[in-house]
């Protein structure tokens, strides 16, 4: 019998050290259990509580009437933002309490008086897991993890989060869902609507499960930090998941963008792209690839997880030099976190008057912000095509010399000869490939082009002045010229080809005056 009682205690301090825990062999994760925890699953040996029964096997008995119930801190930790988690009794499987997990949260605690086993349960987007009945007789603490995030459907959980957001005058975006299923988040030029409630935001674009939702409030808008939040007027459906800002970007690590993609001013299917924080600044991150301008809005999560390091954004670099253009660069998630909380923590009135506010104001500078955005736009694409006539220019001088070489033999007038017929071969026979390719594979992915309309709105807006609005006009005829220069080579209106130096000077007086008056624009709709 005293064999049998040393048995029993050591069997206990082995499931109460969770040594004596099985590991599920399902596809879901097992159920583990933190060090150092006191939860014991199942019935424990009497060397453990007065309440696990004596050591003949008969009943315990019943406390007295007027005990209290002991009061035992259960903290139940899980891996998925968005998930509930609840308490229930392992005999009847009543729910003794249930918690939701909010913003940041990936904890919940329970306050456990209940003197039977109970079972611990995590669900959410179709998953459920259970713990096995166990008997809370300390404080102790559970992991118990849906373990989406680190599956293949990882991928699957950030899209379900991200929207294409798309404009009334055609033009479009990407956002996400953010401490919430009613709260999105995109970058602040992709508002660009004189009406905010005129934005829509749908999922899952151009598949059998798209679903879309409009009338959203302003309750964030820094055109600065160019990023904005908007409160839908009621939350989406359980299945979609929603991010959060958990911890600070650092060099290296890996992300995942996602967001719509688009050409000639049309988007394409949601997509995602790996890649990784190349640099790390004040409210801000440089990404190590180039993103297209529908990703604008988009998040960019922590490999693997739930962490929003940033919103992707677009990045202008003043310079006189027109090989300094701009990277990708995604805005710090923390302002979204920032702006959220703060708004969050506001009463209900106080919600409402917040949205008033910053929509009246948004409403304001609308031909204003817009402008900024456009000048913007035809400010980086100015720099981008005269990358491409400065690369065609240094791809014409290495053609040139390498074929004058073939001829170390030729007279001065000779090479003079075959400088020229080797300029016509080049014209006629490498430079109409290359402006094929800048016309196919550039072009539609940047951003001016998507901004006529807006150019149109602009210059019939009375609140924008009319020195923004020659500045702009001006900016735009330089933008267009380079444009053109890029995909046609162009020439003089006589009909005569324009030499390497010709070339060269006309392609650096037209970046001058995209540069100069796109730069006037942004300073004169700067934020106040």
């Amino acid at each position: 019998m005293k064999r049998f009682q040393l048995a029993a205690v050591l069997a206990g301090l082995l499931i109460s050290s969770g040594m004596g825990c099985e590991q599920d062999s399902g596809d879901l994760p097992a159920v583990s259990v933190m060090p150092k925890t006191n939860i014991a699953p199942g019935a424990a040996s009497p060397a453990q509580s007065p309440m696990s029964g004596s050591s003949d096997g008969s009943s315990p008995a019943p406390p007295p009437a007027s005990a209290t119930p002991q009061k035992r801190e259960l903290t139940v930790k899980t891996d998925t933002l968005g998930s509930t988690v609840r308490l229930l009794d392992a005999e009847s499987e009543e729910v003794l309490d249930t918690v939701p997990l909010t913003q940041g949260e990936l904890s919940a605690v329970f306050e456990v008086t209940h003197v039977k086993p109970v079972i611990v349960e995590v669900y959410g987007y179709g998953i459920t897991q259970r713990s096995e009945p166990r008997t809370v007789r300390a404080d102790g603490e559970l992991e118990l993890n849906l373990g989406l995030l680190a599956a293949g459907e990882f991928r699957e959980l950030i899209k379900s989060a991200t929207c294409l957001v798309k404009m009334p005058d055609g033009g479009f975006g990407s956002g996400f869902l953010y401490g919430d299923r009613q709260t999105i988040v995109t970058a602040a030029h992709c508002v660009a609507a004189k009406n905010v409630a005129d934005l829509t935001y749908t999922f899952f674009p151009d598949e059998d499960r798209e679903v879309t939702f409009s009338g959203a409030r302003l309750f964030f808008y820094d055109r600065k930090q160019d990023v904005a939040l908007l409160r839908l007027p009621e939350p989406v459906p359980d299945d979609h998941f929603w991010l959060w800002s958990t911890e600070p970007a650092k060099v290296d690590s890996e992300v995942l963008v996602m967001g719509n993609p688009g050409r000639n001013g049309e988007y394409d299917p949601m997509y995602a792209r790996t890649c990784k924080i190349a640099e790390v600044r004040p409210d801000e991150v440089r990404l190590d690839v180039e993103i297209y301008p529908g990703y604008s809005g988009g998040p960019v999560v922590l490999e693997g997880t739930s962490a929003v390091l940033g919103v992707v954004s677009y990045k202008i670099i003043r310079s006189s030099s027109y090989k300094e253009i701009g990277y990708s660069f995604a805005r710090s998630g923390d302002i979204a976190a920032d702006a959220y909380t703060q708004w969050s923590s506001l009463n209900s009135d106080l919600r409402d008057r917040a949205i008033t506010r910053v929509e009246d104001r948004y409403t304001r500078e609308f031909g204003r912000d817009l402008a900024h955005n456009t000048a913007g736009a035809y400010y980086g694409d100015s720099a981008v095509y005269t990358v491409i006539c400065m690369s065609l220019l240094e791809d014409y001088m290495r053609y040139m010399v390498g074929k004058v070489a073939s001829f170390p033999n030729a007279s001065l007038s000779q090479r003079r000869i075959l400088m020229r017929k080797f300029h016509k071969e080049y014209l006629a026979d490498v430079a109409p490939e290359i402006a094929e390719r800048v016309r196919e594979r550039v072009s539609p992915k940047l951003r001016a082009g998507q901004f006529e309309k807006d150019y149109e709105l602009i210059q019939a807006d009375e609140s924008v002045s009319e020195d923004i609005k020659k500045s702009l006009e001006k900016a735009r005829t330089a933008y267009l010229s380079l444009k053109e220069a890029a995909e046609t080579i162009v020439k003089e209106d006589k009909g005569e080809d324009r030499n390497a130096e010709e070339f060269q000077d006309y392609i650096i007086d037209l970046w001058d005056d995209a540069r100069f008056y796109s730069e006037e624009v942004l300073e004169a709709t700067a934020s106040r």
